[in-house]
């Protein structure tokens, strides 16, 4: 699985393109979720909104931006 990262340089989640499984740990709390290809995964914490798309069997999109409330 690949760590990816926030545009805070923090992981976000970790994934795994080929079969689309995506981990999300907070706080000892581990949330999975399996995204087809051109499915996305939008991850809010901390004021930091990641949205994770998978392209394909080999990649992931990673936009990560800070939310303005």
């Amino acid at each position: 699985m690949e760590e990816i990262r926030d545009c805070k340089g923090r992981i976000a989640c970790k994934g795994n393109a080929t079969t689309g499984l995506v981990e999300v740990l907070y706080k000892r709390c581990k949330t999975s979720t399996q995204i087809p290809i051109g499915g996305t995964l939008r991850i809010e914490r901390e004021g930091v909104v990641t949205i994770v798309t998978r392209l394909n069997d080999s990649a992931f999109h990673v936009e990560s931006h800070v939310y303005a409330a």
